[in-house]
């Protein structure tokens, strides 16, 4: 009997000094775990973009835009996405492109051609980077997430931007200080022959 008794206890102390044994490891590994889990949470938190589907179509199927012409590109439904924008609006101070950006994309703008700035004598002007004595008739753009509201595009063409935040809508502006007979008629060579040559204002997107 007090064979049986002390195996008993033997085997008892055995289990007991397992349990004791692990539970430090599997303490010491719960909070690896929580901590790799809030890591992970924030990298994602951090990087919203890799979550999000960029291969989709940025304009509807009937852009609302009156009098502006999309290229085909445009209407792209896999990156990367090309798409010019032609006889941008030029008669009012901005408007609202139903051209979306979303997190993550990766933008690249170029622009030109001219615009009618209305008055006397040859009235055309460039439109990114008129040659005028007034400061005015400068082509403005936001991309929303990435460049300043309403930047002058002589500052933005060129250069890399990547959308942060949730992304929005095109915006495409102009500057004057006049808008009722800016547009794209009667053209001729320009103040100076800036426009020599010239074809009507563009811009042109590329989403990457």
């Amino acid at each position: 009997m007090r064979k049986h008794v002390t195996t008993l206890i033997a085997a008892v102390a055995l289990t007991a000094g397992a349990a004791v044994s692990t539970a430090p490891s599997a303490l010491a590994a719960a909070p690896d775990a929580a901590g790799g889990t809030a890591r992970a949470a924030a990298a994602r938190a951090s990087h919203p973009a890799a979550n999000v589907n960029r291969n989709v179509r940025r304009v509807p199927a009937t852009p609302a835009a009156a009098n502006v012409i999309y290229s085909p590109g445009c209407s792209g439904t896999t990156l990367p996405i090309d798409c010019t924008i032609t006889e941008p609006v030029v008669t009012q101070r901005e408007t609202t492109y139903p051209f979306s950006f979303l997190p993550g994309d990766h933008v690249t703008v170029t622009a030109g051609g001219c615009v009618q700035t209305g008055g006397h004598g040859l009235t055309w002007k460039r439109y990114v980077d008129p040659a005028s004595d007034n400061d005015l008739y400068h082509g403005l753009i936001t991309v929303p997430g990435a460049t300043a509201d309403l930047a002058r595009l002589v500052n933005v063409v060129g250069r890399p931007y990547v959308v942060g935040g949730r992304g929005g809508s095109l915006k495409l502006g102009y500057e004057d200080d006049g808008y009722s007979d800016n547009g794209y008629t009667a053209h001729d060579n320009g103040t100076g022959n800036q426009c020599l040559n010239s074809v009507n204002a563009y811009v042109r997107i590329v989403v990457s």
